[in-house]
């Protein structure tokens, strides 16, 4: 057989088979006139080759697997590496899996909603709700931009199942009830300056207030565990993500006292 011919047979390609030509795993035939002439061991050996390779054998370990073992140690070896491959299969598996998970998860967004997001659906619902209100621009683009921060944690795997299980358990009349503590911070946020006096300050506490007392009307052991979690909120990292989506000095304020008050829970 030609090159070409052997390619054919075994179902690769010329290049593929050079390629095990340089790797050592295929020997290369003596030159017949002007070109080399393959034989059945070639073929033979080749679909072994090709055989281990598609079952996920990486090409180091091939070599080793070509020839029957004739130790008990040359076996131990062939089941050890065997015993890798599987588990490197079982991975990949697992990632595949979690991976057609989230495309069913987004197609079945993007088809209800026409908005591809990594949000729990109870999340994506309660804000698809609230922007279809008739907002003021700015405060559009704040409830935008919260959503997007929202977004930014679930791309980390940080957003807890307290937040999933709140938003889960709001009602039309709710949902009107949260809209409004939005419009109330909103409009704070647009009459004040870049410093807050005492007053704001106070109007920030009574908002961070009716926020928890909201969150716990709703479901009070998933507002208990969040706001255990707030404290989190301190962390530099997450502190500068907050920054970048809350430009306003009312709304830095607001978390950084509903991050005090998280504080204080978890001490009592």
């Amino acid at each position: 057989m030609r090159i070409k011919d052997l390619a054919s047979l075994s179902g690769t390609t010329v290049r593929t088979i050079r390629y095990y030509h340089q790797l050592g795993l295929l020997a290369v035939p003596d030159a017949d006139t002007t070109w080399r002439a393959y034989g059945f061991a070639h073929l033979t050996r080749l679909m072994r080759i090709r055989w281990l390779v598609e079952s996920g054998v990486p090409l180091a370990e091939v070599p080793h697997m070509l020839r029957p073992p004739g130790s008990p140690d040359e076996r131990g070896m062939v089941i050890e590496d065997l015993d890798a491959v599987l588990a490197s299969i079982d991975d990949k598996i697992a990632v595949l899996t979690t991976q057609r998970a989230r495309v069913e998860t987004l197609l079945d967004r993007v088809s209800t909603h026409g908005r591809l997001s990594p949000l729990p659906w109870p999340v994506v619902r309660v804000y698809a709700a609230l922007l279809e209100r008739p907002l003021s621009p700015g405060l559009r683009e704040a409830m935008s931009r919260e959503r997007d921060l929202l977004e930014l944690a679930c791309y980390r795997g940080a957003v807890p199942a307290e937040v999933t299980a709140l938003l889960d358990a709001a009602s039309e009349d709710d949902l009107d009830e949260l809209a409004r503590l939005w419009e109330a911070c909103h409009l704070l946020a647009e009459t004040s300056g870049p410093r807050l006096p005492a007053p704001v300050r106070e109007e920030v506490d009574e908002l961070v207030r009716r926020t928890v007392d909201f969150a716990e009307r709703l479901d009070p052991d998933a507002a208990h565990r969040l706001l255990l979690r707030a404290a989190d909120l301190d962390r530099p990292a997450v502190r500068a993500a907050v920054d970048l989506a809350y430009p306003s000095p009312v709304y830095r304020e607001f978390v950084r006292r509903l991050t005090a008050t998280a504080r204080q829970e978890s001490r009592a």
